[in-house]
């Protein structure tokens, strides 16, 4: 991380997002390793896909600051998508489960939540849904069919618990266990 933070605070500057918030969405794409490639083909710290980094004006995917930069402008698109109405921090879960599934996924959960009778508005609501759009009976009722529901809930919690390490780490925690928690190593 301390490599980097410097990539990830100025990719914060850019984008009004708290550095620790896109440290945690690296840790969790890949690990912080910058030549990362998944099955699918999706490469560097923030995981883009070809046609991402085209969009958000990455010419180099593992490259570590192009891919923290864009990770970030991702994730400020993936925002403007989220209907106004819906307030921190509902708003950043979706958003964050949007970076991973895809903005129309993540509104076909937030369908099969509405027509459940729960509130599309909640992350707590949908995150209950998304893994329906692994089921035929619910992924075949919406436009952008099969997704791994699963997968985005499991990204959103984790990003959750290690944006919390970070914020600890970096305002008043002890750094050998973060970083320990960070690096998998076991204690002792």
């Amino acid at each position: 991380l301390p490599a980097l933070r410097p990539h990830f605070e100025q990719a914060a500057e850019q984008t009004g997002f708290d550095w620790r918030l896109l440290a945690a969405i690296g840790y969790q794409e890949s690990h912080w390793q910058a030549d990362a490639v998944s099955p699918t083909g999706v490469r560097g710290i923030m995981m883009l896909t070809r046609a991402t980094a085209r969009q958000v004006g990455v010419d180099n995917r593992e490259d570590a600051a192009q891919s923290i930069r864009g990770g970030a402008r991702y994730l400020r698109i993936v925002e403007r998508k989220i209907p106004q109405r819906i307030e921190r921090p509902d708003r950043l879960w979706l958003m964050l489960a949007g970076y991973n599934i895809g903005f129309g996924h993540l509104e076909d959960a937030r369908i099969l939540t509405q027509r459940e009778g729960a509130d599309p508005d909640l992350w707590m609501d949908v995150k209950q849904r998304l893994p329906l759009l692994e089921d035929p009976a619910h992924h075949a009722t919406v436009r952008h069919g099969y997704a791994r529901g699963r997968e985005a809930v499991d990204f959103v919690d984790n990003i959750r618990n290690f944006y919390d390490l970070l914020v600890w780490y970096t305002t008043s925690g002890d750094r050998a266990t973060v970083a320990r928690l960070m690096t998998d190593e076991p204690e002792g």
